[in-house]
């Protein structure tokens, strides 16, 4: 039982890390978190793609909730 609650509580601490990472920089932009994890499964030839179908969720929640403070923004990755 610890096991397991100390297994939930590491993956909820490292889901969404594309997401909360690509918010340290200058340049805030619209869903980045996405886009990064986008680009990593190109950049990767979707080798990453289990990594990045559980990481892809929680940045897409994290970037919806950051959305009314960075709609005025735009970027390119």
């Amino acid at each position: 039982m610890l096991r397991k609650c100390l297994l939930l509580i590491a993956v909820l601490s490292l889901s969404g890390c594309a997401a909360v990472l690509m918010r340290l920089d200058d340049h805030p932009c619209p869903y980045l978190g996405v886009r990064v994890d986008w680009a990593l499964l190109e950049m990767s030839k979707w080798r990453l793609l289990p990594f990045v179908l559980f990481d892809a969720p929680f940045s897409a929640v994290v970037d919806t909730l950051f959305y009314p403070f960075e709609y005025e923004y735009s970027c390119n990755l």
